[in-house]
């Protein structure tokens, strides 16, 4: 039986450039709030409904604390909105979250691979961690990541998936 949208993984691990991009981009169509050219052509770019409306039946979407703190450092040195604060963004993104039923989970150092840790940083490891532990899937666009997940046989989608299945349901 060939995968549709509805039959897409359920509650998957997310990783800091799905979140966030999804994040921003609700957050600039909800607000209708001015962003960098650059920025809004990458989001234009991107298959974004079709990922709010996996995501959006998906839940309860996962991810780890260390990809929520990435998330900050890049809006808080990323995004530079226009009339926006940062406590706007927050605040909307809780929002969000809640919406997608968002579990964040705590993944401590020792629980991490080492090698892992080195080569791909604290939030790739930690999905890696959780993906293993929870046996789901990894939403990702981070090629390495992806990379590395094919090689551990954990199950990785990305935008072009979503897009796809969307296109086949529709």
């Amino acid at each position: 039986m060939p995968l549709t949208l509805s039959s897409l993984p359920k509650s998957p691990i997310a990783d800091t450039n799905i979140l966030f991009d999804f994040l921003v981009w609700r957050c600039h169509t909800e607000t209708q709030t001015g962003i960098p050219e650059w920025l809004r052509d990458h989001l234009y770019s991107k298959p974004l409904r079709e990922l709010t409306s996996y995501l959006g039946g998906a839940g309860p979407v996962q991810t780890s604390s260390q990809v929520v703190a990435e998330i900050y450092w890049l809006a808080k040195t990323r995004a530079r909105f226009r009339d926006w604060t940062l406590d706007s963004f927050w605040r909307l993104a809780r929002l969000e979250f809640d919406q997608l039923e968002l579990t964040e989970h705590l993944v401590k150092m020792p629980e991490m691979e080492f090698d892992d840790f080195v080569k791909y940083g604290p939030a790739d490891a930690s999905i890696l961690v959780l993906a293993k532990r929870l046996d789901v899937v990894v939403l990702t666009q981070d090629g390495p990541l992806k990379d590395r997940c094919i090689e551990q046989e954990i199950r990785v989608l990305n935008y072009e998936t979503v897009l796809e299945l969307w296109k086949q349901s529709h």
